[in-house]
């Protein structure tokens, strides 16, 4: 997984996994916005549910496609990742391999389970059927600073566990296939935003420009910042802008003592003044790039928050 923060500030946040017996578990929270991309691993299937805070808040998005608290997602192995999250994010991951699901889908009579819902990445479930998963998810993946309501099941009995979650995801697999027809299609221009990303991903120290980026998509000023603002809730320079920094802080980060400066690797990247650069890079991370190079700011998978660790989480999500 590629993770790019999007909005500035030290990120921080918690990553739960477990595992009960046939299911993998996965629960991720975040303070900033980030943009997630990368594929999945093609001999799994994901489910995803969005557990947003009370209150609500901005949507998480996934392909363009906003993604309410009332929809499975990620559903779709060939397809990649490419999620737009708010701030304040609390995502629940499901795990498992297609002949779980079929063996627990066809033990309580249902039709075969392996394929058909995830030819689509979305599907609809009722507000009944998304309370008693989020229920058992937060039950099973609870925080290490909550103390559940309901006593965690043992890891002695992880197929007990497994065994209660699973007829509830095959239950909601079940409705949002009878509820498919009212997803909305993909939003326009989300096309176009993918393969922007991908070019400059492809040419990462190449100068970029708003008439550059036209050219590369065949499109016009007002399509593309309205494409990128939909997606992405920035223009496309804003957006690219993050993405370099995020290039400068790796290189920080993995320089070797002495193999680099902070000017030169800047400048690399397109950043040439180093004042305005050092001014962005503070806002965006939290602290000056001497403190990254230096090594007082030590990395760990998003608790002590940098764009970078959290690349290496372990599974797709999204």
């Amino acid at each position: 997984m590629r993770l790019l923060q999007l909005s500035n500030g030290r990120l921080s946040g918690s990553l739960v996994i477990r595992r009960l017996g046939p299911l993998r578990l996965l629960r991720l929270q975040a303070n900033r916005c980030l943009h997630v991309a990368g594929s999945k691993p093609l001999d799994q299937r994901l489910v995803c549910l969005n557990l947003p805070p009370s209150g609500g808040g901005a949507p998480l998005r996934a392909h363009g496609t906003t993604i309410g608290p009332d929809v499975l997602f990620g559903l779709d192995p060939r397809a990649e990742v490419h999620l737009s999250t708010p701030e304040q994010m609390d995502l629940a991951v499901v795990m498992l391999t297609p002949s779980t699901l079929t063996r627990w889908s066809s033990g309580q009579g249902d039709r075969d389970l392996e394929a058909a819902p995830f030819r689509c990445n979305c599907l609809p479930i009722d507000v009944d059927s998304r309370t008693q998963l989020q229920r058992w998810l937060l039950k099973l993946l609870p925080l290490q600073a909550e103390t559940p309501s309901v006593p965690v099941v043992s890891p002695s009995a992880p197929e007990a566990a497994g065994g209660g979650l699973l007829p509830l995801l095959v239950d909601a697999l079940e409705q949002g296939l009878r509820l498919r027809g009212v997803t909305d299609s993909p939003p326009a221009r989300i096309q176009m935003v993918k393969q922007l990303q991908q070019w400059v991903e492809e040419h990462p120290l190449e100068p970029i420009s708003l008439d550059g980026l036209c050219r590369q998509a065949y499109v016009g000023r007002r399509s593309l910042i309205l494409g990128f603002k939909e997606h992405l809730g920035m223009g496309p320079m804003a957006y690219f802008k993050l993405q370099r920094l995020h290039g400068v802080r790796r290189g920080l980060l993995e320089a070797a003592p002495g193999a680099v400066t902070i000017s030169g690797l800047a400048a690399s990247w397109g950043f040439l003044n180093p004042g305005h650069f050092a001014r962005d890079y503070r806002r965006l991370f939290g602290e000056l790039p001497s403190a990254t190079l230096s090594g007082r700011f030590s990395p760990a998978v998003l608790a002590r928050g940098h764009g970078t660790a959290v690349d290496r989480l372990p599974l797709g999500s999204c």
